[in-house]
C-alpha cells in the first residue's frame, strides 16, 4: 500500500526563482531599444514598412515567456531573449548602414563619381 506524503508548510518549501523576471526585463528592453533605434536612425520621416522588421526580435522575445521546467529550455528563453532584445537594439542602424552601402554602390556604377 502507499504511504501518504507528508504535507509540507509553505513556509518550510523552497522558492522558485522568479522565471517572468529575464522575459519582462528582456521584453522593455526590446521595446526600448528598438524605439531608441528608430528614433535615432536618420530616417526619422521613413515610411512605416521600415518598422515591420521589428516583428522578428519581438517574437524571439516573446518566445522567451515560454515558461519551462527543464534547465536546456530555460537557457534556451534566455537566449531567444536576448538576441531578440540586441536585434531591436541595432536593427534601425544596420538597416542604414545597408541602404546607405546601396545607395553608395548604385552611385558608383552609375557614374556618379
Amino acid at each position: 500500500m502507499k504511504e501518504t506524503p507528508t504535507l509540507v508548510t509553505p513556509a518550510e518549501r523552497p522558492l522558485d526563482s522568479p522565471w517572468w523576471l529575464a522575459p519582462a526585463l528582456f521584453t522593455v528592453v526590446a521595446v526600448l531599444g528598438g524605439a531608441w533605434g528608430y528614433h535615432s536612425s536618420p530616417f526619422i520621416h521613413a515610411p512605416s514598412w521600415l518598422a515591420l522588421p521589428y516583428v522578428v526580435p519581438l517574437a524571439l522575445v516573446a518566445a522567451s515567456w515560454r515558461p519551462s521546467a527543464r534547465r536546456d529550455t530555460r537557457t534556451r528563453g534566455l537566449v531567444l531573449g536576448g538576441v531578440g532584445a540586441w536585434i531591436a537594439l541595432i536593427y534601425a542602424h544596420a538597416a542604414t548602414f545597408v541602404l546607405c552601402t546601396v545607395a553608395v554602390v548604385l552611385w558608383a556604377f552609375q557614374g556618379g563619381g
